[in-house]
């Protein structure tokens, strides 16, 4: 083997190899010497080069992180380090005008799942069959939609939202039965609760899952009743541990605030009780709606439709009836028809007034001295009326002959008042509905409104100012109607309609009340008078006889209008608008069934919807303090309202509601208020009770009833003979005020239930 230095040496220079042969030591250190001179030189090149450039990178990094990137970085870093802890405000509470609650909010629970990670005490995993199986027997939901949801791949599955917390607890005790620790997550939350199930349901509307209005009042007033999220801002280190509490930042939640509406709760509940009524009786197959108004500061005192829902279950329908087709629908028509009966009818419902609509023309005519009220002859009815080339007829085949324009709008004779149309003209005609409201938007913070359908006026031919005159060809809104109405009810003086009468900070207490907003004079005073004067006439001798009150002056017109040729299915809208007293006019009334009695002659308003308007004013009236003479009493003389049905409710709000209207209340047979649900009641609704009033209560079927023998209280005073009479579990209504009881029903003796009524007359002694 050669001695290593005189071995070749390969030096490779620009990819050629050199070989360089040392002869001996002497040269070796030459070549070496000379070599480690050029490696040093090339290596402070190599090295100052890549400086540089690390350099320029380094540099170039730097500025492009503070200029570029700097304001993004230092907000990540700023959001890495802050904690944020959301506060959700309380959605508002939605009272009556008497500070019964409407919609409030109550506790509930969210339950979720991870799958895969739920697990018993000993760490093993629970089956998703088992799992399926137990959450859905506890939340009382669908086995295969539990399964699928406990089954997937997702790190979190939602099982239910809005759980009532009496079904929580039976899930808690299950997991607990069952030893399952991990896995299983329940979260609180609130959902809106309503008392009163049904009542003002189109009114009040609903919220969606997140607690946000989706149709009426907690639609247009969302933004009021939700309130402003609140949150508390920490800063934490790496460990997301807190660093200092003087770093703490707190955003205050600004809950949301209460409204307080015009609407009182009894007047609804007797609206909705004769509006149902009628519903059923007249085969309305489209329904109804009422609208009870305070004509002199446009409180709208009640609004009701139907059909109605349950507002804590307003998906529990199946508006088809058969729920076999019903569930084969597409989500859309679903969708639209729990639209429709959400629908708040009074507003959101355009259609023809009709006959109604003649105490608007009749106005007009008077205020412009086109007529007079009682001119003889003034109008002349042969039972059609020529327009052009079309034959308009008259309601009644039997012409009206010559007529007044009293006795014209009692005998709501057509050709009457097209005959008045034309004299008035359309111009003037449309610069009255203008100033009543009727091109207004009216209602537009109760429920979504719709413009209403008029000719325009360079359309306005003969035939359609002949038709427009008495009703017809038009739509507006039930809510536009009465609201003219009570312009001329009201002095002639338009007042905005009203339904929150004020709004409360629920933080502060600070009240807003909402102002009355009176509009303009539409017609003069002495106009007014004239037509609320001819209105009595409608209801003492004309068309509105089934709408009187004994006792009460009332005013009124009915309305009839037939579907448009070629629409035929649409039906007939029967109407009746009813006002009370006639001087100083405190209530105005409006009824409208849609599609009464389809198929028969026995669709007219005065025959179906008249009714209507007097039993509403017959409860109404009283209540609100006016007695039979048209003068208001003092609340302690309003003696008597109208029993509410509370079956199917729990006995403790059963309770609360009978004890809101002023009555006692005795219960049979529940052991546990909050959970046990009234089967039945005595008296029952719709009984009219004196305030103080005993109603008792049944929780358990089959379960016996007392019955007790009428006493005998002829001779006795009414203190004497309530208290007789309450003694023997008996609740008594009085005809009379002061005297003696001369009479009784049922008589002496006789057995009823208890908490029977039992009818006294009064009667002053004779000398």
């Amino acid at each position: 083997m050669k001695p290593i230095w005189k071995q070749p040496i390969f030096l490779i220079h620009n990819e050629n190899v050199v070989v360089i042969k040392i002869k001996n030591k002497k040269d070796k250190k030459k070549i070496k010497k000379s070599k480690d001179k050029k490696s040093t030189s090339r290596k402070l090149v190599l090295t100052a080069s890549i400086a540089t450039i690390c350099f320029a990178i380094i540099t170039g990094n730097l500025g492009r992180l503070i200029f570029v990137k700097g304001q993004e970085y230092s907000e990540a870093a700023y959001n890495r380090q802050m904690k944020n802890q959301i506060i959700s405000p309380k959605r508002g509470i939605i009272y009556d005008a008497n500070g019964n609650v409407l919609a409030k909010n109550i506790p509930v629970d969210t339950i979720s799942v991870n799958p895969g990670k739920v697990s018993y005490s000993n760490k093993k995993e629970v089956e998703n069959e088992v799992l399926a199986q137990g959450l859905a027997q506890c939340l009382e939901l669908d086995y295969n939609e539990v399964l699928q949801k406990v089954s997937g791949t997702s790190s979190v599955a939602v099982i239910a939202k809005k759980v009532d917390q009496t079904k929580t607890e039976v899930l808690r005790k299950w997991m607990g039965d069952n030893k399952i620790t991990a896995g299983i997550n329940i979260d609180e939350d609130t959902k809106r609760y309503y008392p009163y199930d049904n009542v003002a349901s189109n009114l009040l509307g609903i919220c969606g899952d997140s607690n946000s209005g989706i149709v009426g009042l907690e639609e247009c007033w969302n933004e009021t009743l939700t309130g402003t999220v609140g949150k508390i801002v920490t800063v934490q280190d790496v460990n997301k541990n807190p660093i200092s509490d003087e770093m703490e930042q707190y955003v205050p939640v600004e809950n949301g605030s209460n409204l307080y509406l015009t609407i009182d709760l009894t007047v609804q509940q007797i609206a909705e009780k004769y509006l149902k009524q009628a519903v059923e009786q007249n085969a309305c197959s489209d329904g109804g709606n009422v609208i009870v108004m305070n004509p002199q500061n446009g409180e709208i005192l009640a609004m009701a439709s139907c059909p109605d829902y349950n507002l804590n279950i307003p998906y529990a329908i199946e508006p088809t009836g058969q729920a076999e087709v019903w569930n084969t629908l597409p989500t859309e028509e679903k969708t639209s028809a729990y639209f429709k009966l959400w629908t708040n009818k009074s507003v959101s419902k355009l259609y023809e007034p009709g006959s109604t609509f003649k105490i608007i023309t009749a106005a007009v005519a008077l205020e412009e001295n086109i007529t007079q009220m009682d001119m003889p002859g003034d109008f002349m009815c042969t039972g059609a009326y020529q327009v052009e080339d079309r034959t308009i007829s008259c309601w009644r085949a039997n012409p009206h002959g010559a007529q007044s324009l009293r006795e014209a709008l009692c005998n709501s004779c057509n050709p009457a008042f097209m005959q008045l149309g034309q004299r008035i003209g359309a111009t003037t005609l449309y610069r009255y509905y203008e100033a009543f409201g009727l091109f207004d938007l009216i209602g537009k913070d109760i429920a979504k409104t719709y413009d209403s359908v008029f000719h325009k006026l360079e359309n306005v031919g003969k035939v359609e100012l002949a038709t427009i005159s008495f009703g017809q060809r038009f739509e507006i809104s039930p809510l536009q109607l009465i609201t003219a109405v009570s312009a001329v009810a009201n002095d002639g003086v338009l007042v905005e309609p009203k339904i929150v009468k004020q709004v409360e900070n629920a933080d502060t207490g600070v009240i807003e009340v909402q102002q009355d907003k009176e509009v303009r004079q539409v017609v003069s005073k002495e106009t007014s008078e004239k037509i609320k004067n001819m209105m009595e006439s409608v209801v003492v001798q004309g068309t509105g006889r089934h709408a009187a009150v004994e006792g009460y002056t009332i005013g009124g017109k009915s309305g009839t209008s037939e579907p448009m040729a070629g629409n035929e299915d649409a039906g007939y809208v029967a109407s009746f608008v009813a006002i009370s007293p006639i001087e100083n006019t405190q209530v105005v009334v409006l009824v409208v069934l849609y599609n009464p009695n389809e198929g028969t002659e026995y669709h007219q308003g005065g025959q179906t919807a008249g009714p209507v308007a007097a039993n509403i004013m017959s409860e109404v009236l009283p209540y609100l303090g006016l007695n039979k003479n048209g003068e208001s009493v003092t609340t302690a003389e309003i003696s008597s309202l109208t029993v509410p049905n509370v079956s199917t409710k729990t006995v403790d709000s059963a309770r609360e509601i009978l004890q809101t209207y002023g009555f006692t209340v005795k219960v049979n047979g529940a052991n546990d208020e909050n959970t046990n649900v009234v089967l039945d009641q005595m008296p029952k609704s719709g009984a009219v009770l004196e305030k103080g009033g005993t109603v008792y209560l049944y929780s358990e079927e089959n379960e016996p009833r007392l019955s007790v023998k009428v006493p005998s209280v002829a001779g006795l005073t009414v203190g004497e003979a309530r208290q007789t009479l309450a003694d023997n579990n008996l609740n008594i209504k009085m005809e009379g005020e002061e005297g003696v009881i001369v009479s009784q029903e049922p008589v002496a003796n006789k057995s009823v239930e208890e908490g029977s009524i039992v009818d006294v007359v009064v009667q002053k002694k004779e000398d």
